[in-house]
């Protein structure tokens, strides 16, 4: 099987996805690099490669993005989750159940450039076909404020990203 790498730029950081070693994402921020294999979220210095934090027992944490002061992580999960880690403690900070009846599935989510933000694309199957949102949540609590259906969530599936 040929190796699946994909690169895409989320503000500043650089994201992958590597399908042939298991760390599904990685996400290198300017610090850290994060590496998520599904059920365990990884922290390493970037400078030093060292490990800094392992975050285990979690179920389809696959993508995510850090914050652009590099205070937090957020990981979405394949499913009705995403979770919020902290950069600056190591500690898991927020879980945040999406709104009801939806889901994100092989999506990404990101921080606006200023870091006030953080949008989530969801998706609800509906009438025989899926719905899509983008959801807009405060950062400070991790409120939702709004959401905002879109035509199509390409441009947020990471599948697409893949180079064969």
């Amino acid at each position: 099987m040929k190796s699946k790498t994909q690169e895409k730029t989320y503000t500043k950081w650089k994201t992958e996805f590597h399908y042939e070693d298991k760390v599904f994402f990685s996400l290198t921020s300017n610090t850290f690099l994060v590496q998520m294999t599904g059920g365990s979220v990884i922290i390493k210095d970037l400078r030093t490669g060292n490990e800094i934090k392992r975050f285990k027992g979690y179920n389809y944490l696959y993508t995510g993005d850090v914050k652009p002061d590099e205070s937090e992580l957020f990981a979405l999960e394949n499913g009705k989750h995403f979770y919020i880690f902290s950069l600056e403690d190591y500690s898991v900070r927020k879980r945040v159940t999406l709104p009801r009846n939806y889901e994100s599935i092989d999506v990404c989510g990101m921080y606006s450039a200023d870091g006030a933000y953080l949008y989530v694309p969801i998706q609800k199957y509906e009438k025989e076909a899926y719905g899509y949102w983008l959801c807009k949540y405060e950062t400070e609590s991790y409120s939702l404020l709004g959401m905002e259906r879109i035509s199509d969530i390409e441009e947020f599936s990471w599948p697409q990203w893949w180079v064969i």
